[in-house]
């Protein structure tokens, strides 16, 4: 019995490591890592690291580069990422509007849903102006709380339960600007007054968004519809426009996930 308990939680550290050591290459991107740099990294020994590679390489959820023996997230990652993306049918359903979003406006569609105390891309589609955006590309993650994609959903979440993602977050939020847990506890109500997010460039200089959330009836948000663009060209004027197409998207989206339902839940207070 004892040697089971100490197999157990070996294979649990080992676990435990082998998904940091996950992390660490989605942190670092197409740059990758060698062990050695895992190791240093993780405070791992070096035959740890190697041991957790290996066998990541072998499932082929990481690739090693034979030139430089750097190691990058695998292609079986993506699929699984991709899977998962679509295992609501969120994914699937919310492509449309994101496609039709993105044309009508020129500007980049983002689709993020929650994933315990991150806002994770699940969709984005660029339009006629390129920008440089937080999460980067889907499956890109940012804390909850962070930026009005994020902010849309947390809004509409259980008072309790926002409060200990911003509790929990708290300490990542002095990583960008202007972004304090007290600022984004006074922006919740507002958002759900409103019943949308805005950002003006605050958070990021020059880049502005807008942000509606996905509120099936009877559910909390379990995702947002955003659009980011250039400050300059988000006017007092065109905030109306694109509320309006966001909201008609948003409305679509919410009957194809109640397909039973007439009536939508009474929280968005202005959104409709």
């Amino acid at each position: 019995m004892g040697a089971a308990r100490i197999d157990t939680a070996t294979g649990t550290q080992l676990l435990d490591r082998a998904v940091a050591v996950l992390r660490l290459l989605g942190d670092v991107g197409q740059a990758g890592a060698t062990v050695a740099e895992i190791s240093e990294s993780l405070h791992l020994t070096q035959s740890t690291a190697h041991r957790i590679v290996t066998a990541l390489e072998r499932h082929t959820l990481i690739d090693r580069e034979q030139a430089t023996k750097r190691y990058r997230l695998g292609l079986a990652l993506f699929a699984m990422g991709a899977a998962a993306a679509d295992g609501t049918g969120l994914r699937r359903l919310a492509r449309p509007a994101v496609l039709r979003l993105s044309a009508e406006t020129g500007d980049t569609t983002f689709l993020m849903a929650r994933a315990g105390f991150n806002a994770v891309c699940v969709d984005r589609q660029e339009g006629t102006y390129i920008i440089d955006t937080l999460t980067g590309h889907i499956g890109g993650q940012i804390p909850m709380g962070v930026g009005p994609a994020s902010q849309a959903i947390l809004a509409f979440l259980p008072t309790s339960e926002a409060e200990i993602i911003i509790e929990t977050n708290a300490p990542l939020y002095s990583r960008y600007a202007n972004l304090t847990p007290a600022g984004i506890r006074a922006a919740l109500p507002i958002i759900r007054e409103q019943g949308y997010a805005l950002d003006d460039g605050s958070l990021v200089a020059g880049i502005s968004a807008l942000a509606i959330p996905i509120l099936p009836r009877g559910r909390d948000a379990i995702a947002s519809l955003a659009l980011n663009m250039t400050s300059a060209r988000l006017t007092a004027d065109r905030i109306a426009s694109l509320l309006a197409m966001l909201r008609q998207e948003v409305k679509q989206l919410e009957d194809s996930l109640n397909p039973l339902e007439g009536v939508h839940g009474t929280m968005r207070g202005s959104l409709r």
